[in-house]
């Protein structure tokens, strides 16, 4: 399937530099979830490529190898929707929209008569360039002086710069965890590698937080949900701590085996949690229980 470089914007990046005689493409592979319709049909990987034929022509981009499924099942004036994970930014659902379906109705009114693009065009997806840069600003705030709540400045930010910078701290924040729970160390993930635990703030957004590395933490999904709440606290000494009422149930006993453990660490000194706002999640969420 050849793309049109307007797509490449949401695609990963590719390397074009690297194209010559020698070596005429350059190219990554993905995972994709491949459904006609509904319909799930396979999980697989295609091949996304920028092939120039020797290095003779502008690079044009293609999905190769592993699109049979869809390819074999598609005729002229279907469409094809590409939907990206927000967690996993190589992972994609392809959905063959065929003619006459309820669907394709649907799917061609949004597309309001483009025959390539953002479906949506007032809320495109986030870029590739717009990740990179929401990369860049979490490795540069983590250089700077913690500040441990947002600056009381309103900022205009559009929802994809929003979503790249929430992917871009997910990322990093696991990745320093080595993709397990720093509190109970479960590492669990699928055959095709995505990883169950999640990237905790420790101050959370909604109360002021930011996506400073500084203030992530990796954690499992129930002992997430569980910091969110509370329900355990981390010491100054960097040890688990549960409050009173909480060890008092006996519905918490996944909980109570954690007590007085230390926490796994950030791999990079500079990236480990910062005292102040381990101190802020005390105060505000664990005590209560005490």
């Amino acid at each position: 399937m050849v793309l049109p470089k307007d797509l490449r914007p949401f695609l990963p990046s590719l390397d074009e530099t690297v194209i010559s005689q020698i070596k005429p493409t350059t190219d990554r592979y993905l995972h994709a979830e491949m459904f006609l319709g509904t319909a799930h049909l396979t999980d697989g990987v295609v091949r996304y490529q920028f092939q120039t034929w020797g290095g003779t022509r502008s690079a044009e981009s293609r999905i190769t190898e592993g699109f049979r499924p869809l390819r074999d099942r598609a005729k002229e004036g279907d469409i094809i929707v590409f939907q990206r994970r927000a967690d996993a930014l190589d992972r994609f659902r392809l959905i063959l929209v065929r003619q006459g379906t309820p669907e394709f109705a649907e799917v061609e009114r949004w597309a309001g008569g483009r025959r390539w693009g953002a479906l949506f065009s007032a809320e495109p997806p986030m870029t590739q360039d717009q990740l990179t840069q929401a990369r860049s600003e979490i490795g540069e705030l983590a250089n700077r002086p913690f500040s441990l709540l947002k600056a009381e400045v309103s900022r205009v930010e559009s929802r994809q710069t929003r979503i790249a910078r929430a992917a871009a701290f997910r990322e990093a924040v696991r990745s320093q965890y080595g993709w397990r729970c720093a509190v109970s160390g479960i590492e669990v993930a699928t055959p095709s590698s995505l990883f169950e635990v999640e990237s905790a703030h420790v101050v959370p957004l909604s109360e002021g937080g930011t996506d400073d590395i500084r203030n992530g933490i990796a954690l499992s999904h129930t002992v997430h949900w569980a910091f969110d709440r509370g329900l355990f606290g981390i010491l100054p000494n960097r040890t688990i701590y549960i409050p009173r009422l909480v060890k008092q149930m006996t519905q918490n006993a996944f909980l109570k085996q954690f007590e007085k453990k230390p926490i796994a660490e950030a791999k990079a000194p500079g990236f480990r949690i910062h005292p102040d706002a381990l101190q802020w999640h005390f105060e505000h969420k664990v005590r209560q229980w005490d």
